[in-house]
């Protein structure tokens, strides 16, 4: 399935739930995905998805920063990820840490825009092939200015 809203787009793999929002009339522009059903409504880094998040699952948010006049600098200065390995995710990345849950965060910038990349995994036997799907959304993504 294929999502594009606000300069963002990719493909989510079969099977996934996607969305792309903005909170209010000046929020930032959020892409959700996930290997399990979203809840209707959640913030930007998903506390309400990754609390009903089941065993073996994989949650990724991005959503753009406007930190500044100069995007591509400093935190955000590098590229989009395009893949994560298991090896990356841990317990203390987690923005509230939950028993069987490890969370990764990239910084990037595309577009002339700034991102942050964030993920919640639980544990599973589908660990690899989560992230493999995840990867193939990743390097699928589009942005525009």
């Amino acid at each position: 399935m294929k999502v594009a809203a606000f300069g963002i787009s990719t493909v989510a793999p079969a099977g996934w739930d996607a969305r792309l929002f903005r909170h209010g009339d000046g929020g930032e522009p959020t892409l959700h995905l996930a290997s399990f059903p979203l809840p209707p409504a959640d913030g930007e880094f998903g506390t309400t998805a990754t609390g009903r998040m089941p065993a073996d699952a994989l949650f990724l948010t991005i959503t753009e920063y406007a930190v500044g006049e100069t995007p591509g600098r400093g935190l955000f200065a590098g590229d989009p990820p395009r893949s994560l390995a298991l090896r990356e995710f841990g317990e203390r990345t987690l923005l509230l840490a939950r028993p069987g849950q490890r969370g990764l965060q990239r910084f990037f910038s595309a577009a002339g825009r700034d991102f942050c990349l964030y993920a919640v995994l639980s544990d599973g036997p589908r660990s690899a092939d989560l992230l493999a799907a995840a990867g193939t959304s990743l390097r699928a993504l589009g942005f525009a200015a």
